[in-house]
């Protein structure tokens, strides 16, 4: 029996925020206060959450969730974000192997053509909620992203999170969180 994704509970770790992309002007003033120690980073992180906001909610409508982290108290930096995304699982018998083959593809062609676009590594991993794609890549010099892209068994859905920072220094740290996010990642499940 097919079914599809009707809850998503999303831990996120210390020094991150996370709201509904349009609700970003709620949670903003709390955020900044509890990420922040100076009114100075605080006006600049309320700003940065809203411009982010901005940028989700112009992008796309898949999106469910969106976040910052913010890893020095100062609040001078942004140090990466996320993106909580509910995608189509394609209707095949394995739809994690099908996304792997298709993103396989991808890293081909970026190889074979003069692309920004650079791919890392992209794996399959198991996590509570189901079997996890993963890729990492870059754009340019400027821009690092894991994806896990989590297929619940049974699911005609599958969860994107995306994570991204434009520091390279911070890139690893980026890892890290995003790997324990998708860890304590939970999905309800309800026939379609």
């Amino acid at each position: 029996m097919n079914t599809h994704i009707s809850s998503i509970d999303l831990q996120l770790p210390e020094r991150w925020c996370g709201w509904r992309p349009g609700d970003v002007a709620r949670i903003a003033r709390r955020a900044a206060a509890g990420l922040t120690r100076s009114p100075v980073a605080d006006a600049r992180l309320r700003s940065a959450l809203v411009a982010v906001d901005r940028a989700v909610v112009e992008q796309n409508a898949r999106h469910v969730r969106a976040g910052v982290w913010v890893p020095d108290p100062s609040g001078d930096v942004v140090g990466g974000l996320a993106c909580e995304l509910l995608v189509e699982a394609q209707a095949v018998d394995d739809p994690p192997s099908t996304h792997l083959r298709r993103i396989r593809r991808k890293i081909y062609r970026t190889r074979r053509a003069a692309t920004r676009l650079s791919y890392h590594g992209v794996d399959v991993r198991e996590v509570p909620a189901g079997s996890a794609v993963v890729t990492q890549r870059s754009l340019g010099v400027q821009r690092h992203e894991v994806i896990w892209t989590v297929f619940p068994p049974g699911s005609t859905q599958a969860v994107e999170l995306r994570f991204d920072t434009r520091s390279r220094e911070r890139y690893p740290e980026l890892l890290v969180h995003a790997e324990q996010i998708a860890l304590d990642l939970r999905v309800t499940l309800a026939a379609a």
